[in-house]
């Protein structure tokens, strides 16, 4: 009971707070840059659609993109779309993985470690993936909630969408930048000026998920949170113009503080993480959104 009347407490403080501006986030990490700097790549590329696809747009972090030779959770759903025979065009200025880093000769101990100059997006894809599956999107490593909001109505204006799969939030509080309702705050601010964009707009909006334990104590009640509170806050966002419905993501995610069977480090997905994330939004998608008919089936043995 105690619990359920702090989340209630919260989620009015939220409401009233929304209508102020979030605090200044204090920093950003390497993958990161002024607003300023980067408008004008989020408006760069095409995407070649049919009349009657419906038009997605991936929003997120290193989860969503990926590193260098992965699979991604991106192309999982593709084939999942494919498969329910759903016409469907994936739209965004990006169309690459996180590359990796060039060799550097070893670093002076007295000086601050260079930071990427540019935003990383031309790194490729497993061997196994399929020439035609569509790569455009909107996911960065690194970004969070915060830094986006302000990107977000360019983003949707060069690039049209009917439906967003957005996945951020972790780095608003694992890189310290937010406290969860600040989180939580930016992650509205995203998506009313999404909807500046396009009023109809529709967004199937993941939790996050807990890592494995990394010294921080913070970061799990955190975690747990901002779940909450993105849980209650959802529905009154909502609306019949344009409806927005909660992923359970973590509550499909095998990563926890003692152990995380679905990520190669505590946390990014590996090949089975990435089945588990797109099954976690092909359930939204049926439940809520009625656009398919059977969930993606996890693989055994990945």
């Amino acid at each position: 009971m105690a619990k359920f009347l702090f989340l209630l407490f919260t989620l009015c403080a939220l409401v009233s707070f929304l209508s102020a501006t979030p605090p200044r986030w204090p920093g950003r990490s390497q993958y990161q840059y002024s607003s300023s700097s980067i408008v004008s790549s989020v408006v760069q590329g095409s995407t070649t659609r049919q009349p009657d696809d419906l038009r997605v747009m991936f929003v997120g972090d290193s989860m969503t993109q990926g590193k260098q030779g992965d699979w991604t959770w991106r192309y999982r759903i593709w084939q999942w779309f494919q498969a329910q025979g759903i016409a469907v065009t994936f739209v965004g200025p990006y169309t690459g993985t996180v590359e990796p880093d060039a060799p550097a000769p070893p670093l002076n101990k007295l000086e601050e470690a260079p930071k990427a100059s540019n935003i990383k997006t031309s790194g490729g894809y497993a061997p196994g993936v399929s020439p035609d599956f569509d790569r455009h999107h909107f996911s960065v490593w690194g970004r969070s909630a915060a830094f986006d909001k302000d990107l977000i109505y360019d983003v949707v204006s060069a690039h049209p969408a009917d439906m967003m799969l957005l996945m951020l939030g972790f780095n608003d509080l694992g890189w310290l930048f937010s406290k969860p309702m600040d989180a939580v705050a930016s992650l509205y601010g995203l998506i009313k000026n999404a909807r500046k964009a396009n009023p109809n707009l529709k967004f199937a909006v993941a939790n996050i998920p807990q890592r494995s334990f990394i010294g921080r104590g913070d970061l799990p009640v955190s975690t747990d949170e901002y779940n909450s509170i993105l849980r209650l806050a959802l529905p009154q966002w909502s609306t019949e113009q344009s409806p927005i419905h909660l992923v359970e993501l973590q509550e499909h995610y095998s990563c926890g503080m003692s152990n995380c069977d679905a990520g190669y480090d505590g946390l990014h997905p590996n090949a089975q993480g990435e089945f588990q994330i797109a099954h976690a939004f092909t359930l939204t998608l049926i439940n809520d959104f009625k656009i398919g008919s059977s969930p993606l089936v996890i693989p055994p043995n990945l």
